[in-house]
């Protein structure tokens, strides 16, 4: 019996289960998130380009970010200990108060997901791998494409297709300038004197931008 043959089976299996390997993300780190969304409400199509500079702390289960939309600084806080999320507006000096959309904060590849394949940038300097996997939670339902870099397991890009709050919505979003760590915590979570204690109307400036941290 010739062993070449099994033996090089057995490579390749060993070589897609280590390239399958579902890894978790950095507790800590901060990072720019080039987002585009794409939403559809009341049979109306619309689409805006943002970038996200976000903090991410799964150690204290939490996500701050920073965007500017619309000539207003909006500043986002997920807080998935109480499950709330708060919407200010830095300009205005306004604040809502929500229920989060979904309930449990993303810190690992999903157990579901299918692994897709890898892909490089540049010349090798970056390899990541892709995973598929299905989103059926609270508002939110549909597909969502990841890729995190191999070795560190750090998000790249995140594309997602379905539907939050019966609406229709496409997100894609790429992740750069990461560091790991937050140098300043308060920065991002502290919440303003303003804001209420108890919940308001859910906001409508956008849902759509949270959506990277939430699937």
């Amino acid at each position: 019996m010739d062993v070449k043959p099994v033996l090089f089976l057995l490579l390749v299996a060993v070589a897609l289960s280590q390239a399958q390997k579902k890894c978790c993300f950095p507790d800590q780190y901060e990072a720019m998130d080039g987002l585009i969304t794409a939403t559809v409400q009341s049979g109306q199509g619309m689409a805006q380009t943002l970038g996200v500079q976000f903090a991410f702390d799964y150690t204290n289960r939490r996500v701050g970010e920073f965007f500017q939309l619309s000539g207003s600084m909006y500043q986002y806080v997920l807080d998935y200990n109480k499950g709330i999320m708060y919407v200010i507006n830095l300009t205005m000096k306004s604040c809502q108060k929500s229920p989060l959309p979904i309930k449990q904060m993303q810190h690992c590849v999903p157990s579901n997901a299918t692994y897709g394949g890898s892909f490089y940038a540049g010349d090798h300097k970056l390899t990541a791998d892709t995973f598929s996997y299905p989103v059926n939670e609270g508002q939110v339902a549909g597909n969502v494409t990841l890729s995190v870099t191999k070795d560190n397991c750090i998000p790249f890009s995140l594309s997602f297709i379905g539907s939050m709050g019966g609406n229709s919505m496409l997100s894609v979003s790429g992740y750069v300038n990461y560091s790991p760590g937050i140098q300043d915590p308060s920065k991002y979570f502290t919440i303003p004197n303003y804001c209420p204690t108890f919940f308001t109307p859910e906001p409508k400036e956008g849902h759509a931008f949270i959506m990277p941290f939430l699937l």
